[in-house]
């Protein structure tokens, strides 16, 4: 159970492939040397779905040609998965070779996509030189944040630090408006559906708020779009458009089962059952206990991340209505049902219905049957306790 867990909270991270620390930095760039934003696009995998976002700086003149980037971390690292799951987990930056980071990527069949930054040589030795401080020992670590704080958004904040007495302005940008759950669902499509139920189910309400366009860039691919029209304070473009390096070679994804689809069969399944213990007079506790455990265990979870872990995004968590730790007292009472013990949490879940479309947040349908489901069940279990 808690190893699955910690791959739901996979959401909350991008987990790109470095294998090596490159150490042989030189200590200043030559004339000759040039500096671009390498974006990744999905992989395979979940935690890959979202791309990847890395800084390359290549000079021909000192035979250096290495690759920066922010999303690392330690799998032995003490207490890693309790770490993980709090939000308090470090992440590292680290460097390889250019060669053996596309490399990595030839081999998962991803695309590539660079960008060189149009850098002045003071601005660009500004950035290597932050780099170079960033991947001392003491700077390497920072607390990572999948919406605010991550290998897309450190790339961006270091290049504008860089500038210098320019600015990147942020609403040359175009972007459409939209919010954190709304991105999330663009880039889990139809392959991915039951990860995006996991995904709605823990993120809370603060994730529908709408976002800045600078907040926008948290997604490499979404970054490298804006990139592409970004103008600085002088007017000028801070990046050469984006030139693809490596085509996507990968099998495309399959269509996943629809979560929704398979709750309204489950819904079917049960209203069948019941309608037939009703007929007669059964109670039918072992499927009240199937039934009542997965909102009290969803319950633990939505608490847990609530106020056991530094997420700001599962804060405000308004699936506790539906997902409720209520749950647990017709759980105690499944073979001695009392009528206290089954109405209130139905009380419950009917003012989670008529609220869903007041309420602000935005909720997967898949949660439409459970609800119904679970309904019918104290339905059952109050006609059954007269």
């Amino acid at each position: 159970m808690k190893k699955n867990i910690v791959i739901l909270l996979f959401i909350l991270s991008f987990l790109p492939a470095v294998r090596a620390q490159h150490t042989n930095l030189p200590p200043t760039l030559s004339d000759s040397a040039f500096a671009s934003i390498l974006t990744c696009g999905p992989g395979q995998d979940f935690y890959e779905s979202f791309g990847h976002t890395a800084i390359r700086i290549c000079d021909s003149n000192r035979n250096f040609d290495a690759v920066f980037n922010y999303g690392t971390f330690n799998f032995g690292q003490p207490n890693f998965y309790l770490l993980f799951a709090r939000g308090q987990l470090d992440y590292y930056l680290a460097s390889q070779s250019y060669k053996s980071f596309l490399e990595d990527y030839i081999y998962e069949g991803r695309a590539v996509w660079q960008q060189r930054l149009l850098l002045t040589k003071h601005e660009l030795d500004s950035l290597y030189l932050q780099l170079r401080v960033n991947m001392r020992p003491e700077n390497r670590s920072y607390k990572y944040d999948f919406f605010h704080d991550n290998c897309a958004t450190r790339v961006v904040d270091i290049v504008a630090a860089s500038l210098e007495e320019r600015q990147l302005m942020n609403d040359t940008m175009v972007v459409p408006i939209t919010t954190y759950r709304d991105m999330i669902h663009t880039y889990t499509d139809t392959a991915l559906l039951w990860w995006r139920l996991g995904i709605d189910i823990i993120l809370g309400s603060v994730c529908d708020q709408s976002m800045t366009q600078r907040q926008n860039m948290y997604i490499p691919i979404e970054l490298m779009c804006q990139l592409d029209t970004a103008l600085l304070s002088t007017g000028k473009k801070l990046t050469e458009k984006s030139k693809q390096l490596l085509e996507e070679e990968k099998e495309p994804p399959s269509k996943s089962f629809s979560p929704t689809l398979a709750f309204w069969l489950l819904f079917l399944v049960v209203l069948s059952i019941t309608m037939i213990a009703l007929h007669r007079h059964k109670n039918l506790p072992w499927l009240d206990a199937l039934c009542f455990c997965a909102p009290v265990l969803i319950s633990i979870i939505i608490l847990f991340l609530w106020f056991g872990s530094d997420h700001w995004c599962t804060k405000w968590n308004l699936n506790i209505l539906w997902a409720s730790p209520i749950f647990l007292w017709p759980l105690m009472r499944l073979r001695k049902s009392t009528p206290a013990s089954n109405i209130v949490p139905l009380i419950f879940l009917l003012f989670f219905l008529v609220a869903w479309p007041f309420l602000p947040q935005s909720f997967n349908p898949a949660i439409l049957p459970i609800v119904l489901t679970l309904i019918i069940r104290l339905l059952h279990r109050i006609s059954y306790s007269r």
